[in-house]
């Protein structure tokens, strides 16, 4: 990633970097996976970032964009 930035507990990274990360691997790779979370929720508000928060009841998860959350979700 080019430009994280990091506040107490919290990375936030540029949608275009996590977009470009996840060109870079195999099909059917889970945004999860990509950014070694455990679950990623989806944001109506976040546009351009991706928020990374390291311990939320224990555990690491991230927060996207609605529509990039659907775009590389695992089918059912």
């Amino acid at each position: 990633m080019t430009a994280e930035i990091r506040t107490g507990g919290v990375m936030r990274l540029p949608l275009t970097d996590v977009e470009a990360r996840m060109a870079a691997q195999p099909p059917g790779t889970r945004l999860e996976e990509l950014l070694d979370v455990f679950e990623v929720f989806a944001s109506g508000a976040l546009s351009d970032e991706v928020y990374v928060l390291e311990d939320v009841a224990g555990k690491r998860i991230a927060i996207a964009p609605r529509e990039v959350k659907e775009r590389y979700r695992t089918p059912s």
